[in-house]
């Protein structure tokens, strides 16, 4: 039989049936079929650039961490802790530090404000200079010389005392050295003055007063006229003193004055030997002469006052004051009312 020409010739490999009907055309240009092994080809023509911006790269997620070291941790809380405390510290000195190097001179300039008039009495009484100078007058009389001791007083023991000291202990005075150097200046005039202070003062011019009224009283005896009781009332005025040196004038005065004032009457009222009688009164009275001139106590001495320089104790006081008065305008609490604030001017009178 003639070959078939549907059949494969001998020999070949069969091949899978073939569709029926009309077959798909191949599209030009187009390679249908790849070699083995190759990659296929792309399909159709290529694709435009891609719509819209790149994508970012997305990034690996992190590993977790790894617990801290806890002896690493302490120090770091500490370190911390140590730094944020400095820090305090830093700012709370740059505050602080300031504030305390500050002087406040309000105080000072208070207290030396009301001391002023109380210098200024002292400076410009006189009668403390009349107990001085008045103490052996007998025509100064007990009354008055009695005056000038209280008035004398009245200017130091007015609480002057008191002020001083007070003055004395101001942030001002203590921790400005240019005050409390005048202070001192200041100081001293015044203890010399006031003879320490005005307890020791007032002490010293009840002696003085004693000294004056003795002097006074005895000065206006007579041996004709005045009674031992007179002579004893004198006395007293040094015996009751309260200065042994005092006292023991005193006593020995009166028995002097008493001896003498005795043969004064026996001669007088002697009828009889009057020429010796008298020889006896001025023997006794000499006696008298010779041992007051040889044991009169000297007031000065025993209680020393000294009024001359009360010129020099101002004139070092008003230094003083003018230092604490500038001292305080620079330095001055706004507000405070104590001295004439004027559009940021201040002044302290």
């Amino acid at each position: 039989m003639p070959p078939n020409p549907n059949q494969p010739p001998m020999g070949s490999q069969p091949t899978s049936p073939q569709p029926m009907g009309p077959q798909p055309m191949p599209q030009m240009g187009m390679q249908m079929n790849a070699p083995m092994g190759q990659p296929m080809p792309p399909m159709g023509p290529p694709m435009g650039p891609p719509m819209g911006p790149p994508m970012a790269p997305q990034p690996m997620p992190k590993p977790p961490k790894k617990p801290m070291d806890p002896a690493k941790k302490k120090k770091l809380i500490l370190g911390f802790s140590i730094g944020g405390a400095a820090l305090v510290l830093s700012i709370t000195a740059a505050i602080v530090i300031p504030i305390l190097l500050r002087v406040d001179y309000s105080q000072t300039y208070a207290v030396a404000k009301e001391l002023k008039p109380k210098i200024y009495n002292i400076y410009q009484s006189y009668d403390c200079e009349y107990v001085v100078d008045y103490v052996d007058s007998s025509y100064t009389n007990l009354k008055t010389y009695s005056g000038y001791i209280e008035k004398c007083k009245e200017v130091y023991n007015n609480g002057t005392d008191e002020l001083v000291a007070k003055l004395e202990n101001t942030d001002g005075i203590k921790r400005n050295e240019d005050l409390k150097n005048q202070f001192a200046k200041f100081q001293s005039e015044y203890v010399a003055l006031s003879a320490g202070n005005s307890e020791n003062l007032s002490a010293k011019l009840d002696l003085w007063q004693a000294r004056h009224n003795f002097y006074y009283t005895a000065d206006n005896l007579s041996y004709r006229s005045s009674s031992d009781a007179d002579f004893q009332k004198a006395a007293n005025y040094l015996i009751d003193s309260g200065n042994d040196t005092l006292k023991a004038y005193g006593e020995g005065w009166l028995e002097k004055q008493l001896a003498t004032s005795s043969a004064y009457r026996t001669w007088y009222n002697a009828t009889r030997n009057s020429s010796q009688l008298y020889a006896e009164y001025n023997d006794k009275k000499k006696e008298e002469q010779d041992w007051v001139a040889a044991n009169k106590p000297d007031i000065s001495v025993i209680a020393p006052l000294d009024f001359n320089s009360d010129s020099k104790m101002y004139s070092e006081f008003t230094k003083l004051y003018n230092m604490i008065t500038e001292a305080y305008e620079k330095n001055y609490n706004y507000g405070s009312g104590d001295c004439t604030e004027f559009l940021g001017e201040v002044s302290c009178g």
